[in-house]
């Protein structure tokens, strides 16, 4: 009767043939690492957060996450080079907390040599990113089991993947008592590298940077000041040409890393900072490498680099949000109408005057109620980009709910009111991201 009630009592695990895809019902909840509400909380989720139930034991559900979850484990068994750590022994546990007492239930556990991400350090545990594999609870009633096709639930998965992206934390350099603290210059110096990189020839430019780097560098400068330096906007650089990525792909996505590094910097120290016709170029950089590569290696480098572009552009977007919503509780209706229209803005594409030509990575989406006449969009991040094959070459609805690169034109179609539409001339579905 005993080993009845602990059956009863053990989680039913799905088979992989059951395994279903639900969504947050509920404005936020939290995920645990237990089916107890007061167990510690894994990850708190907003509505529309999709996940993968792998198992239920009523009134909870075990569930796996796009992208895995921030979880501790202890220093003694891992061991990291660049932010990127290797376990060392089997049976290691997976802590949601930085301890190991008893609100610290494991999530499960690591085997030797699962490969981690650094996040954080707290005394002698680190905090990394785990793979999908593993699960934790959740209460059934926030979640909502939507019928979507497989290729949907896929593809939403893969978008909430890449926009949780866990970024290294490297070692931090000692700096003893005494010694200038060269982060402001060393951001500086690689700007100009970049900027050097990408010029053949611009001796103005360099004199100017180097009197701007004099200035930034000089022994009467107080550590506020630095600070402010390190907010300035980054120094001048040299838009790429979309013929110049087409001869030599690789080369100018590795310059355009260093760029984007550069601006993302900046912007997240300051908001001021944030520079739409740097990003636009950076954005046409990888567009064109995925376009003219056929090297998986750098299509899947350039992808990546986008989900970077898109995340960065989503940050700044909310920070308009927000600052028009103080604007309005604070009764400046004209600044907070003035934010949203901005912000409204940053979500189209800046087209050219006259028209021009493009290159877009994203999803095809289908919206026949949206546009009886151009239902077809392709959508990356926050932007849709209403396209058209107006010579019939293409037939679009074999393609929904598929990642493609396409090539066309800027288009004025009177059935698009305020919007140009991407006229179609060559599209080439993108291989299945790696997991």
């Amino acid at each position: 009767m005993l080993t009845t009630l602990i059956l009863t009592l053990l989680p039913a695990a799905l088979p992989q043939a059951e395994v279903r895809y639900a969504e947050i019902a509920v404005e936020k909840t939290s995920i645990r690492s237990f089916y107890d509400k007061k167990a510690a909380t894994v990850l708190e989720v907003d509505k529309g957060f999709p996940v993968q139930v792998v198992a239920e034991l009523v009134p909870w559900s075990k569930v796996r996450v796009p992208g895995g979850f921030d979880v501790w484990v202890h220093q003694d068994y891992v061991e990291f080079e660049a932010g990127r750590g290797t376990i060392t022994s089997n049976r290691v546990r997976i802590r949601p907390l930085p301890s190991t007492s008893s609100q610290s239930h494991a999530l499960g556990h690591f085997s030797k040599g699962d490969e981690v991400i650094r996040l954080g350090v707290e005394g002698d545990w680190v905090k990394v990113r785990y793979k999908e594999s593993v699960g934790a609870w959740i209460e059934t009633k926030d979640l909502v089991f939507t019928e979507r096709e497989l290729s949907q639930w896929q593809r939403l998965w893969s978008d909430m993947a890449d926009l949780r992206i866990a970024v290294p934390l490297p070692e931090e350099p000692i700096v003893e008592e005494g010694e200038t603290d060269s982060s402001s210059e060393a951001e500086t110096d690689s700007s100009e590298e970049v900027a050097s990189e990408q010029a053949s020839s611009s001796d103005s430019s360099s004199s100017s940077a180097g009197q701007s780097s004099s200035s930034e560098s000089s022994s009467s400068e107080s550590s506020s000041s630095r600070a402010a330096n390190a907010a300035a906007k980054p120094k001048a650089w040299t838009p790429f040409s979309a013929a110049q990525v087409a001869i030599k792909p690789e080369e100018n996505r590795a310059l355009a890393d260093k760029q984007l590094k550069i601006l993302a910097d900046a912007v997240t120290k300051s908001n001021d900072n944030w520079d739409r016709d740097r990003l636009d170029n950076l954005e046409m950089v990888y567009g064109n490498v995925i376009w003219h590569s056929t090297d998986r290696k750098q299509i899947d480098l350039a992808r990546t680099s986008l989900t970077k572009v898109d995340g960065l552009r989503r940050f700044y977007l909310a920070v308009l949000a927000s600052d028009a919503r103080r604007a309005e509780a604070a009764g400046d209706k004209v600044r907070a109408v003035a934010l949203q229209d901005q912000r409204a803005r940053e979500m189209k594409p800046r087209l050219p005057e006259g028209g021009g030509t493009a290159v877009e990575v994203g999803w095809v989406e289908y919206h026949p109620k949206v546009s009886a006449h151009i239902p077809f969009k392709v959508v990356r991040g926050p932007r849709e980009i209403p396209m058209h094959s107006y010579d019939g070459h293409q037939q679009l609805r074999d393609f929904v709910n598929h990642e493609i690169v396409v090539r066309g034109t800027w288009r004025e179609d009177k059935s698009v009111v305020g919007e140009r539409v991407l006229a179609i001339t060559e599209l080439r579905v993108l291989p299945a991201r790696r997991k």
